[in-house]
């Protein structure tokens, strides 16, 4: 089971399909085409901030403020900002959407077999915090992306989509 890049082009495109109005990142290496990409865009509006923390916030002020923000992190920044998402999305029931790269995984390994504690504990963190996840493996799963977006809203909670492989 191996993870295949996904065109940055294609991200964008479903971010923009989502009315996405800003997207938050800590810079995640897996993702750096698609932050490349957003960088040349004037919509949706590139925000590089310090910390996931930070971002989880930003996303709770923007979102208040009627606007549509996501956030692109790695597995790494998502486990420090663990109370953050729960103070400011699942207690506070606040739309979050979350592309997290799986930083260091051998992509011709399914996660879960995967030694690095990361990237094989990114799924069954998730699942322990109760946030709903879906798996980029290719450009098959493009879509993938307005699914977490819809379930986030839907649910007014947190939703991950995990990138398993760096973008192209």
């Amino acid at each position: 089971m191996a993870a295949q890049s996904v065109p940055a082009d294609l991200l964008l495109e479903q971010i923009r399909k989502c009315s996405i109005t800003h997207v938050l990142t800590v810079p995640d290496t897996v993702q750096k085409s698609l932050l490349a990409a957003l960088a040349h865009q004037e919509t949706p509006r590139l925000l590089t901030v310090c910390t996931e923390d930070e971002a989880v916030g930003i996303n709770l002020g923007l979102y208040a403020g009627n606007q549509n923000p996501m956030l692109i992190i790695q597995n790494n920044g998502f486990y420090a900002c663990l109370n953050a998402v729960k103070s400011l999305s699942l207690d506070a029931r606040v739309p979050l959407l979350m592309l997290i790269g799986e930083f260091a995984r051998d992509v011709s390994k399914a996660s879960s077999e995967n030694a690095l504690r990361a990237v094989h504990l990114l799924v069954p963190t998730l699942e322990t915090w109760g946030i709903p996840y879906f798996r980029l493996e290719g450009p098959d799963d493009a879509g993938c992306l307005c699914e977490a977006y819809e379930r986030a809203h839907g649910d007014r909670g947190p939703a991950a989509v995990i990138v398993g492989a760096p973008t192209c």
